[in-house]
């Protein structure tokens, strides 16, 4: 009755409230005001592996500790912890994974163990995902896959590798590896194939997981990856495969080769004697913990007899100088020029902060991928050699050409000579790979460089970059900029061309 009456005569309102009075509300408390407060951004971190402490500056560390970070020491960072008597100390870099944030936001501690050169994703709603695998390329999502304990259905989701910003589903079927990019719709909608979408990656995988028959390959479990980092990489030599001779370089032959009769992979031969077999271990373990879209990845290696394999994955248009000669690199534009220049500092820079000198950075050294995807390869091989392998003396060819003077004169290697190397790098890029000092033999390169002479501004080649050739070229190590600066300056160059 009291419904129908405010509702349908509501002109005698006043009326209805004596009959019907409201009851009576509680008044509500005084609001407390807080003074406001700032929160501070803080880099925090979250422990990946056990690490014992081996001398003072060291700090001892558990898997799933969270640290806050003070600063970026090279292969280590200083961290401090944030319970009990909050220690400070050196803790390895890639035993740690980013969680920054601010002070007063809710973290929940939420991570796979993977080994060091597997990276967690930003996305933190993926990373959380046991079958999310953030690695380099698709040749190492295939090796994973194609290693025990993995067998028919094993399948992980990765980073496209030519396509930023996107994923691709990898799935193990019998003894090869299928590979399905994850379309984005207008919508921000993902999908496999067109027609069905999905609002996340999760319920994409879920359907198909379900519905296995339309990819007409199961999703039955997610990829394991190895995760004891200490792991050898030795690999027996009947795996290998040799198909064809690519080409025959300063380190050795280089093959293309197919992995235990399905991975295509590039392999590179050794003779034992050249090796420096004390520090061989060592150097490949700090190899193959290099990691970097640039970077060409090292797959496995073959140290037991001869010739010794060095095994990494394989480029499909082959090396950057014969690419650039070939007809789809007569139709390359500056913005590609740049675009491959922009690359190879990238992942120069990369080796900087690690502390690897190439000593033999070049065109012929950079690999060609779809997508003009460019890869440095053979970095860190010369710390295989033994060191008379360098000697002027010894019947292998050094790159004269592509050599800072203080190398050639005084064998001084450092990331400096690696800079006037990578000037030359740009020369051969803007001259679709020609050969530097052409008109002249290694003995008058020496000489005329030594006396202050430099290469001419290539004619497609805009003032701007070769004012960095001539940067890269200076007489002083010093007086070159670090591959930070020139990816810095680089970046500018490349939003203006």
């Amino acid at each position: 009755m009291e419904e129908f009456c405010r509702n349908y005569l509501k002109f005698m309102m006043c009326l209805w409230d004596k009959f019907w009075p409201p009851p009576e509300v509680p008044s509500a408390p005084p609001i407390a005001h807080p003074k406001p407060t700032i929160t501070p951004s803080v880099d925090i971190v979250a422990v990946l592996y056990d690490f014992e402490a081996r001398g003072q500056e060291e700090m001892s560390v558990q898997a799933g500790e969270e640290l806050c970070l003070i600063r970026d020491e090279g292969d280590f960072v200083l961290a401090r912890k944030l319970t009990g008597n909050m220690e400070m100390g050196l803790v390895p870099a890639n035993y740690i994974s980013s969680l920054s944030f601010t002070s007063s936001s809710h973290v929940t501690m939420d991570f796979p163990v993977k080994p060091n050169n597997y990276i967690l994703n930003s996305n933190s709603s993926l990373s959380s995902e046991s079958w999310y695998v953030e690695v380099s390329s698709r040749l190492e999502a295939e090796r994973l896959l194609l290693s025990p304990p993995n067998a028919l259905g094993a399948f992980l989701v990765r980073p496209s590798d030519t396509n930023p910003g996107l994923f691709s589903l990898s799935v193990r079927n019998e003894n090869k590896v299928t590979h399905f990019r994850i379309n984005m719709d207008s919508k921000k909608q993902y999908y496999l194939q067109n027609g069905r979408t999905f609002p996340t990656i999760q319920e994409l995988v879920t359907f198909h997981k379900t519905n296995w028959k339309i990819l007409k390959t199961p999703l039955l479990q997610p990829c394991v990856v190895e995760i004891d980092i200490h792991e050898t990489w030795e690999r027996s030599r009947s795996e290998f495969t040799m198909v064809r001779k690519l080409g025959q370089g300063f380190f050795g032959e280089v093959h293309e080769g197919v992995w235990n009769q399905t991975v295509k992979v590039a392999i590179k031969t050794f003779k034992q004697d050249d090796l420096n077999r004390s520090d061989f271990e060592k150097e490949i373990s700090a190899l193959k913990n290099l990691c970097h879209r640039n970077l060409i990845q090292l797959l496995a290696v073959c140290s037991i007899g001869d010739p010794v394999y060095i095994v990494t994955e394989l480029m499909v248009k082959g090396n950057l100088n014969d690419y650039l000669k070939s007809t789809e690199g007569e139709r390359l534009q500056n913005t590609e020029f740049t675009h491959i220049i922009c690359q190879v500092a990238d992942g120069m820079e990369y080796l900087e902060k690690k502390h690897v000198v190439h000593r033999d950075l070049a065109t012929r050294n950079v690999l060609v991928g779809e997508d003009l995807i460019c890869k440095i390869a053979d970095f860190g091989l010369a710390r295989l050699l033994k060191d008379d392998c360098y000697s002027p003396e010894n019947n292998r060819t050094i790159p004269i050409k592509w050599t800072a003077p203080e190398a050639l004169l005084y064998s001084k290697y450092s990331t400096k000579s690696d800079v006037w190397s990578f000037g030359i790098l740009m020369y051969e890029v803007y001259t679709l790979g020609e050969m530097p000092y052409k008109e002249w033999n290694n003995r008058e390169v020496v000489t005329k460089v030594t006396q202050g002479y430099r290469l001419p501004q290539p004619p497609l080649c805009i003032m701007k970059m070769y004012n960095l050739m001539l940067l890269c070229w200076m007489e002083s190590p010093q007086a070159r900029p670090s591959f930070q600066e020139l990816v810095e300056k680089l970046t500018h160059i490349q939003r203006t061309v």
